[in-house]
């Protein structure tokens, strides 16, 4: 589910996951009484909503809702590919060559076996490949850019695609929050519009009275 929970990428937002128990829930504890509303639990949600809604027009679009934060394994490959361009430039002419590229040891894929080195060189070939928009053998600047740009857009229109549910182009507050409400809904056992140490697991009920 793409759009569960704060996907702004803030460091706080995985912590305060009411996945991970009392812990998580207390932090959407806004007035402190130990119980936890649907407002207060999609009060982030709201705000984020409302930040990037730059029209105030109650609604959300492509360009608005902007692609999803990466995720680790994502940052880590742009991470590389960016190390990728400078450190394997060998003449320090902004162009890597397809030879520059594949001086980069296969042997660093995963595990280190023959078969992770092998699955390692295709891939460097094939990313060479897509980078080389022109296909002359040469990757420069403006094609890793394009190409990033490329992909950022596929990023924003499966991300609008994973919240719009009506299929009309837009993304309502409704449909923002929508998958975070499932899930209050799936927190909160007894079904009284609250989370609260009654909805918790036994070891969790604990941990949420200490406050």
């Amino acid at each position: 589910l793409a759009a569960v929970g704060d996907q702004d990428g803030k460091a706080a937002a995985k912590s305060a996951s009411p996945e991970r128990g009392a812990g998580g829930l207390k932090r959407f504890d806004a007035d402190r009484d130990q119980a936890v509303t649907v407002d207060e639990f999609l009060k982030r949600r709201v705000e984020a909503f409302t930040k990037r809604d730059k029209n105030s027009d109650g609604t959300l679009d492509a360009l608005e809702l902007g692609a999803a934060p990466l995720g680790f394994r994502q940052q880590r490959q742009e991470r590389r590919l960016e190390r990728l361009l400078v450190s394997l430039d060998t003449n320090a002419d902004n162009k890597l060559t397809k030879q520059e590229f594949e001086a980069q040891p296969a042997s660093q894929a995963e595990g280190g076996d023959r078969r992770g080195t092998q699955r390692s060189a295709e891939r460097q070939k094939l990313l060479f490949t897509f980078y080389d928009r022109n296909g002359d053998g040469v990757v420069e600047k403006a094609e890793y850019e394009a190409s990033r740009n490329e992909e950022i857009s596929y990023a924003k229109r499966k991300r609008l695609h994973a919240l719009d549910r009506d299929g009309d182009g837009k993304v309502t507050l409704e449909e923002y929050t929508a998958d975070a409400r499932f899930r209050f809904l799936r927190l909160d056992l007894d079904r009284d519009g609250r989370i609260t140490a009654a909805d918790l697991p036994p070891l969790e009920r604990q941990r949420w009275s200490q406050r």
